[in-house]
């Protein structure tokens, strides 16, 4: 399995420099406290060490302790924490995306966060108006809050603005559905050195883990587990219908390569093999770096109604902290809009993830795409957060070795969805 762009884009964020990290600076907070982070990377270390440098500019007097959790996926980073507390460790602040909340929450790890927003009085008001209410209720369980949002990222198509242009097809509109995703993608694809095998493609999929993977069964109204994480819902007759729509991109339409075809799908877009691709603002980071600027970006097709995956990572307070005034103004300072600041770019090097507050996303709007509104757009639309059960490692894990099974044409849409709810059926449980 491999690591989600949203996490490993998260190690190069951390290196760049703050200006004021503060929601409401009191000067007077003292303490020392232990703060949890992923060790994915040679740079992780030195990164949150800049962070805290910044933080200390306004809080001299509370001193950050770093723990590093190696792992090179997810799950390692979850169960490590977890071993981490059993072990005896007392640690005060975590850094997490969606994937790993209920995970965190169901082994009563981490404190919620109302009584201490309520304390606050109109002191966050700015803070918390100005972040879309989609991403406080990633980090919502059974009605209370756990984490501040930091960033997040979506699912949206890329475009080939110059592919689009030469064969004289209009660029996709706001409503677009999946027959007129289709139909453009089939306009697209040629076998350009006429061998009988296409060349020239006009979709290809981003790869990578569940996030990348499941955004046209979230188009087509339904999920792979069901709202209470209780099951799975693989065999739901429109998960089938959406994984068999993907298959037959490939081998029935073959708008699409076979896996292996093509390694690097932003790569090839520059290239102009491919038209169009899934993705969230991470590829922007490379095609910046290859200049590639003659591109855009649109919702994903709808079937009928068109649905926006996203995820999003913050900032959260383990129960065992015995110094929580201190660790509350780390996670104000951390969440920030003035931290999120880091998250736009440089003027020649845009980064990767969504800042959480609109306002500091609307700067995003000096770089490529036209459309870039659509990224923080879409939580005003029709929005599914990434399905994240506290097993979701092992969701995760299952669900794409069918999957890929699936698109290797090893095995059949209804087997694999089949076997792969056998085998899961005792994992996501509320048994």
């Amino acid at each position: 399995m491999k690591k989600s762009f949203r996490f490993v884009l998260f190690a190069l964020l951390l290196t760049i420099p703050l200006f004021t990290m503060s929601v409401s600076a009191q000067d007077s907070v003292s303490g020392d406290i232990t703060f949890v982070f992923w060790e994915n990377s040679t740079t992780a270390r030195a990164g949150w060490e800049n962070r805290i440098e910044q933080f200390n500019m306004e809080f001299p007097d509370i001193n950050v302790n770093l723990i590093g959790v190696p792992g090179e996926i997810w799950s390692d980073y979850l169960q490590g924490t977890a071993t981490l507390i059993a072990g005896g460790e007392t640690p005060d602040i975590i850094w997490v995306a969606t994937e790993g909340v209920r995970f965190l929450v169901d082994l009563d790890l981490i404190l919620p966060l109302d009584d201490l927003i309520a304390a606050e009085g109109d002191a966050l008001n700015e803070y918390v108006d100005d972040v879309a209410p989609a991403l406080f209720d990633s980090f919502r369980v059974d009605g209370s809050l756990y984490f501040l949002p930091y960033s997040w990222n979506n699912m949206v198509i890329y475009y080939n603005k110059e592919m689009f242009d030469a064969a004289g097809i209009p660029y996709p509109s706001d409503d677009w559905t999946r027959e007129e995703f289709l139909e453009t993608a089939q306009a697209l694809t040629e076998d350009r050195d006429g061998d009988g095998n296409n060349d020239q493609f006009g979709f290809a999929g981003s790869g990578g883990g569940l996030f990348t993977t499941i955004p046209w069964i979230l188009a087509n109204g339904t999920n792979i587990v069901t709202d209470d994480f209780c099951a799975t819902n693989l065999t739901d007759p429109q998960v089938i219908e959406a994984i068999q729509f993907n298959y037959d991109m490939t081998y029935e339409s073959e708008v699409a390569p076979a896996p292996g075809v093509l390694t690097d799908a932003t790569l090839q877009f520059i290239n102009g093999d491919v038209a169009m691709f899934g993705g969230g603002r991470w590829p922007i980071m490379q095609l910046f770096e290859e200049d590639f600027m003659n591109f855009d970006i649109a919702l994903w097709p709808g079937n009928p109604e068109q649905t926006t995956i996203y995820g999003v990572d913050g900032f959260g307070i383990f129960r065992s902290s015995e110094d929580v005034p201190a660790a509350w103004e780390f996670l104000k300072a951390m969440s920030s809009a003035q931290a999120q600041e880091i998250l736009v770019g440089t003027e020649d090097s845009p980064l990767g993830n969504i800042p959480s507050s609109r306002s500091v996303a609307e700067e995003i709007s000096q770089f490529p795409p036209e459309n870039y509104e659509i990224f923080y757009g879409s939580l005003d639309g029709n929005v599914v957060l990434v399905p994240s059960p506290p097993r979701f490692n092992e969701l995760e894990s299952i669900f794409m070795r069918y999957y890929n099974q699936i698109m290797a044409d090893e095995i059949s849409v209804q087997d694999a969805m089949s076997a792969a709810e056998t085998e899961l059926s005792t994992i996501i449980t509320c048994d």
